[in-house]
C-alpha cells in the first residue's frame, strides 16, 4: 500500500504542480516584503529603535497614559507625519497607545451594554434564545484579558493575508484544486480507469491509495503555506508580539488567545477545510473523465465564498470548505447561530459543516468513480 501512495504521490505532483507551489509561494513572499516598514512609518520601527520605550508602554492600558496621548487620535495619521525621525516615532507611539485605549473603551462598553441587555432580557423572558445569546457572550468577554498596548503589526499582516479580500486562502484554494482536479478524472486521458475498475479486488484499494495521496499533498502544501508565510511576516521583527492578546489586534474576538495561538488556530481549521475541498474535489473527479470540468467546477466552488448571492444560497455557502477557509468570522468576532435553542459559535459549526461534507464525499466517492463501469 505504501509503494502504491508514493506512485499515487508522484501523479500528482507533476513539473505544473511544482511550479505552481514556487508561484503562490513567490506571491506570498512579495507581499510580505512589500510590506516591511522603511523609514519611520511603523511602529515595528519604534520598537526596533526604542525597544526599552515600548516595553514600558506594553502591556494592559495605563489610564494615565491614555488620558495624556488621547489628543494625538485628533491629529493627522502619524506614520503620514511630517517632521524629525525622533518626532515622528514619538507621534506614532503616542497615537498606537491612545487608539489602544480607544480599543480598549469600545471592549469596555461593549461588556456594559451585554450586562444591561442580559438583565433587561431576564426581566423580560428568562427563557428566549436571545438571553442565552447574549450570556453565552457576555461570559466569553468576560473570561478574556482586555485589549492592551501591543506590537502586533506582523501578526497583523499575516490575519490579512489569509482573510477576504485577501489573497493567501484563495491561493491555497485555487493551487490544490488545480493539482488535485485530475485525481481520478486523470486516469481517463490514458483508459486508465476502465483497468483499474475491471480489477475489483484492487479497484477500492487503488482509490483509497489516491485519496491518501492527497492528504499529504493537502497536509504538506498548507503546512508549508502558512509556515513561510508566518516566517517572512514575523521572523524580520523578532516575532514581536507573539503574546499579546488576541483581541489586541480583533477588539472583538471573544477568544482567550494570544496571537500566536489565535493563528495556528485558523492554521488547524483552514487544514481541516482544505482537507474537505480536497474530498469535494475527489468526488467531483471521479463523476467527470475531464480533468478540465472537474477543474473549472472545483474553482468555481473556491470562488464561491467571493459573491455576495441572496437568501439561504448564500448562507450555506460559508459553511463549504472554500467559505470555510476563506470565512473572517471564525476567531476574529462573535458570531453565533440558533441550533436547536442553543447558541452555537461560528468557528465549532464550520468545523462540523466540513467534516459533515467530508464524511458524505468519502462515502460517495468510490461509487461515484464506480459508476464509469456502466457509462
Amino acid at each position: 500500500m505504501r509503494r502504491l501512495i508514493i506512485f499515487e504521490f508522484r501523479k500528482i505532483m507533476i513539473l505544473r504542480v511544482w511550479i505552481s507551489i514556487a508561484g503562490g509561494l513567490a506571491i506570498a513572499i512579495f507581499y510580505f516584503i512589500s510590506f516591511y516598514p522603511s523609514g519611520t512609518n511603523s511602529l515595528l520601527v519604534v520598537n526596533k529603535e526604542k525597544p526599552e520605550v515600548i516595553a514600558a508602554h506594553t502591556g494592559p492600558i495605563q489610564p494615565e497614559l491614555a488620558l495624556k496621548y488621547a489628543p494625538r487620535l485628533k491629529e493627522e495619521y502619524a506614520e503620514d507625519s511630517v517632521g524629525s525621525k525622533e518626532q515622528k516615532m514619538t507621534r506614532i507611539l503616542e497615537q498606537r497607545y491612545a487608539a489602544s485605549a480607544y480599543s480598549l473603551d469600545l471592549f469596555n462598553k461593549n461588556l456594559n451594554d451585554l450586562r444591561g441587555q442580559k438583565a433587561l432580557l431576564e426581566r423580560q423572558d428568562q427563557g428566549s434564545y436571545v438571553l442565552k445569546d447574549v450570556t453565552k457572550r457576555l461570559s466569553m468577554l468576560e473570561g478574556i484579558r482586555p485589549p492592551g498596548f501591543y506590537v502586533t503589526n506582523d501578526w497583523g499582516s499575516l490575519y490579512r493575508f489569509f482573510s477576504i479580500p485577501g489573497v493567501g486562502n484563495m491561493l491555497i484554494g485555487l493551487i490544490l484544486v488545480f493539482a488535485l482536479a485530475p485525481l481520478y478524472s486523470g486516469e481517463a486521458n490514458y483508459r486508465m480507469d476502465s483497468l483499474i475498475l475491471s480489477s475489483k479486488n484492487g479497484r477500492l484499494k487503488i482509490v483509497t491509495a489516491k485519496l491518501l495521496a492527497g492528504f499529504i499533498v493537502t497536509g504538506g502544501f498548507v503546512t508549508l503555506f502558512y509556515g513561510v508565510c508566518i516566517l517572512f511576516s514575523c521572523l524580520p521583527f523578532g516575532f514581536v508580539g507573539w503574546n499579546a492578546p488576541l483581541n489586541s489586534y480583533f477588539v472583538e474576538s471573544p477568544y482567550d488567545l494570544t496571537q500566536l495561538q489565535g493563528m495556528l488556530l485558523k492554521y488547524a481549521v483552514t487544514l481541516l477545510a482544505a482537507c474537505g475541498l480536497l474530498l469535494l474535489t475527489a468526488l467531483i473527479s471521479a463523476l467527470f473523465r475531464s480533468s478540465l470540468s472537474t477543474l473549472g467546477l472545483a474553482a468555481c466552488l473556491v470562488m464561491l465564498p467571493y459573491f455576495s448571492l441572496p437568501g439561504v444560497v448564500g448562507d450555506w455557502i460559508d459553511f463549504l470548505p472554500s467559505g470555510v477557509i476563506m470565512s473572517t468570522s471564525l476567531i476574529e468576532k462573535y458570531v453565533s447561530y440558533n441550533i436547536f435553542g442553543i447558541p452555537i459559535l461560528h468557528l465549532t459549526v464550520s468545523i462540523v459543516s466540513v467534516i459533515v461534507i467530508g464524511v458524505i464525499a468519502t462515502l460517495l466517492l468510490p461509487k461515484a468513480f464506480e459508476r464509469r463501469l456502466k457509462a
